[in-house]
């Protein structure tokens, strides 16, 4: 018995000795990681690789009124590496941009786009054909980046645009 309990007493403190020297390595991993960013949360519980077909995303402002509406007949979840953020890349898209009575102030068809999800836009790489309303204008591009919480868009070139000019019996005075 004695010879067995010299061999724990011998043992024990070595088994503590090495838990002693793991410890810190641990303690210096996890502090290697920037405390002001955010691990990365899914807004989506989908996974990469999933096809989501006729996915509609409504927009609002803080008084509940509309901001844009955006449409995509089929979406593709992928995981970007480089951002390590989810992307959706959708095709056959349309956004809709409201004006602050909520009317429809232009309609945009893309064919096809990626949707950040954790900024909230849309990022097209393809054509753009955006019509406004009433027909007041036309614009086809290559491209565009549009911000869906505010309305905004940008369209990128090459890109051509139409504008209905009114004529005098059409401008109302003030």
């Amino acid at each position: 018995m004695k010879p067995l309990l010299l061999i724990l007493i011998f043992i024990l403190p070595s088994c503590q000795e090495e838990k002693r020297r793991v410890r810190p390595t641990i303690q210096k991993e996890a502090n290697t990681e920037d405390p002001n960013e955010k691990k990365k949360e899914s807004l989506l519980n989908v996974p990469a690789g999933a096809v989501i077909e006729d996915l509609i995303l409504p927009y609002y402002n803080d008084d509940q009124k509309k901001v844009s509406l955006l449409t995509i007949e089929e979406v593709t979840v992928a995981d970007d590496i480089r951002t390590k953020k989810t992307i959706l890349k959708g095709e056959h898209l349309k956004v809709w941009l409201f004006d602050e009575e909520g009317a429809i102030r232009s309609t945009t068809v893309i064919s096809s786009a990626d949707y950040l999800v954790n900024k909230e836009q849309l990022v097209a790489k393809s054509e753009v054909l955006m019509i406004g309303s009433n027909g007041k204008f036309a614009a086809k591009s290559k491209g565009g980046i549009f911000s869906l919480t505010t309305g905004q868009a940008i369209l990128l070139g090459p890109a051509t645009a139409q504008f209905k000019i009114p004529q005098k019996k059409d401008i109302k005075a003030p």
